[in-house]
């Protein structure tokens, strides 16, 4: 039985989609949000930086140790009984350092299971490999979360409403633009190996245009399963984004984390029909997301 989204959650989940379909969250929806995540993106690149001791660390099989560093980087501040913005903004963010080993084991081999099931035509395994790709990324990032903020003795019941208090008091777009951005982030993890003229990655995108609007059967299929009830619909994007990951790979021989890469030079904008295929790209993806809420 499906379920009614309410007119908040209906744009956070158009606003999503787009974003996971760039690849970073939402850069080209306006120029407000565009500044926001730009600026967002900063901090999370700023804070990689200041983080690569802590990687290393991890890599030494030294979870415990790179977990007090990010501790002694958070400042938690509470107004009233209510954890603060930026507080919760720093859990967010500082939790990608803990899921970035699982996250390459995990994406690397749910992907070649993916293309052995594609390769096999057996498209009921493959959707089946999509969403459980997306649900243990998705889990491993709760449970980062939770660990770190467990970490600072500060209990899920009080995060929670901390994040669904301060959602009442306007931070819905706040929110989305550092989930958004996160999405992206972590997705960084795996290193690119591929450079793409400009050329080729406009060659991607049509390519991608294509696809989301003829809906192939597997894009269909995926897309009609989670439309069932509102907790999948969440899974909509993500799942948009892995096929359309899969296909891109099929077609060029690419991979997601080259096409972040590319997608990142600002210098790429500035030619015309990169930006007619970006409007194309943006405007598909908002029908195919708005169609479903």
């Amino acid at each position: 039985m499906g379920s009614t989204l309410s007119k908040k959650q209906k744009q956070g989940l158009i606003l999503f989609g787009i974003g996971t379909v760039f690849l970073i969250g939402g850069l080209y929806i306006d120029d407000k949000l565009k500044i926001e995540l730009k600026n967002q993106q900063q901090k999370l690149d700023s804070n990689d930086k200041g983080q690569e001791d802590i990687q290393q660390t991890e890599i030494s099989s030294n979870h415990d140790i790179q977990l007090q560093q990010i501790k002694e980087q958070i400042q938690v501040e509470y107004t009233g009984d209510k954890l603060s913005f930026d507080t919760i903004g720093q859990i967010l963010e500082k939790s990608i350092d803990l899921c970035k080993k699982e996250y390459i084991q995990i994406t690397l081999g749910n992907r070649k299971q993916r293309r052995d099931a594609r390769t096999q035509s057996n498209s009921q395994l493959y959707q089946q490999l999509v969403l459980q790709y997306n649900e243990q990324v998705e889990n491993l990032l709760e449970q980062k979360k939770i660990k770190l903020f467990t970490s600072l003795s500060i209990s899920e019941e009080v995060f929670q409403e901390s994040v669904m208090f301060l959602m009442d008091q306007g931070y819905f777009q706040q929110f989305f633009i550092i989930q958004a951005t996160i999405k992206q982030k972590i997705k960084e993890a795996i290193p690119s190996t591929k450079i793409l003229s400009l050329e080729q990655l406009k060659q991607i995108l049509d390519y991608q245009v294509q696809i989301i609007t003829n809906k192939p059967i597997d894009l269909a299929s995926m897309i009609q399963t989670l439309s069932n009830n509102q907790e999948t619909q969440q899974l909509i994007p993500l799942a948009v984004n892995t096929i359309l990951a899969d296909y891109c790979f099929e077609k060029f021989q690419i991979e997601e984390e080259d096409l972040i890469k590319m997608m990142q030079n600002p210098e790429n904008y500035a030619d015309q029909k990169m930006q007619k295929l970006m409007n194309q790209l943006e405007q598909a993806m908002y029908q195919l997301m708005g169609a479903i809420a």
